[in-house]
């Protein structure tokens, strides 16, 4: 795969390039009979899923569905579009910049954390949005971010994370690559309520292999076996050295241990710059969903598309099933509409 000279997200965004019209190119494929992937096929960037008792939420980066668009499937395979989950943004948010959204309840609501773009500093910053249903519409009327750091580069890429013993913890990385600065993940305590962080923060992972050029980012954490399972992402996202690595730990505050020396998911023939997605547990195990770029347009429509991927996981040993355009495994659905 040839590589592709640096695209800024900003410059996607603004440009709208890699943006498609609602409702366009979504999926055909039936999960009573295997799957295909791209599972979505419009540009979805940075996806988070929400599962509930009727099936799974998708929220995005913004784009052309809105700030936060929501699609809902009752199997991660057949998706349809929900509509815009934030369509006021916050007070202290700029218009244009709203990023992976990830939605976690919260006593009986739904809160999402996302990235902004702050007016007062002109970084980006992370915001709490508040609603009724999974579908928004989700409300920040806060006059200041939930976390802001622009003396690192600003935060990103905010990730809810509710722990056996029910507290809750707030995963983002600083956007260090936006101000010339390196990038890591941090953890931090949020109050019960999770409208507020408790405590100080942790930096529970940095760049430290060859693979990790110029960012790491996208956290995400799923338990199993009593232990704790980071997936993250690394590299350019907007050419073929993008991917995701796996770290484990006995806390979700670390320590991290890393378990390749090598991405657990990369780029192929299909798909390039596969990353930046969410673990999803299902009634047959463990799933991945994740954007990745088609290999002869990144830039460009359709975007970063939704693909899904079996994960394995062993004690010490993590893998994801590489990106496959045919997958014959089906996937139970939690309901049938």
């Amino acid at each position: 795969m040839t590589p592709v000279a640096r695209i800024s997200r900003r410059t996607l965004f603004a440009s709208g390039a890699v943006s498609v019209g609602v409702g366009a190119g979504l999926p055909t494929a039936h999960a009573t009979s295997g799957y295909t992937n791209p599972v979505i096929a419009t540009d979805q960037p940075d996806p988070g899923i929400l599962r509930v008792d009727q099936g799974y939420y998708l929220y995005s980066t913004a784009g052309a569905a809105g700030n936060m668009p929501v699609l809902r499937s009752p199997d991660l395979v057949t998706w349809r579009r929900v509509g815009d989950g934030q369509p006021v943004i916050a007070p202290w948010a700029n218009s244009g910049r709203h990023w992976a959204p990830e939605v976690i309840e919260v006593d009986g609501r739904y809160h999402a954390y996302y990235t902004a773009w702050e007016r007062e500093t002109d970084r980006q910053a992370i915001g709490v949005a508040v609603a009724e249903r999974p579908e928004g519409p989700f409300v920040d009327s806060a006059d200041a971010p939930l976390l802001s750091t622009p003396e690192e580069g600003g935060c990103i890429d905010a990730s809810p994370f509710r722990d056996e013993d029910g507290s809750l913890w707030l995963l983002w990385k600083n956007d260090g690559n936006a101000a010339d600065q390196d990038s890591s993940l941090f953890a931090q305590r949020l109050a019960a309520d999770g409208l507020s962080l408790e405590g100080a923060r942790t930096r529970i992972l940095e760049r430290d292999q060859p693979w990790e050029i110029y960012t790491i980012e996208g956290p995400a954490v799923i338990t199993d076996g009593g232990r704790y399972y980071l997936f993250y992402s690394a590299g350019e996202y907007w050419n073929e050295t993008y991917g995701v690595g796996v770290a484990v730990a006995d806390a979700i505050d670390g320590p991290w241990t890393k378990l390749s020396e090598q991405p657990v998911l990369s780029a192929n023939e299909v798909a390039a710059g596969p990353g930046h997605g969410m673990p999803v547990r299902t009634d047959d195990g463990v799933w991945y969903v994740y954007h990745a770029w088609q290999p002869d347009r990144v830039g460009e429509d359709p975007g970063r598309q939704t693909w899904i991927s079996r994960v394995d996981i062993d004690g010490e040993s993590v893998s994801i099933q590489g990106p496959s355009v045919s997958n014959p495994q089906r996937l139970r659905t939690i309901y049938r509409s």
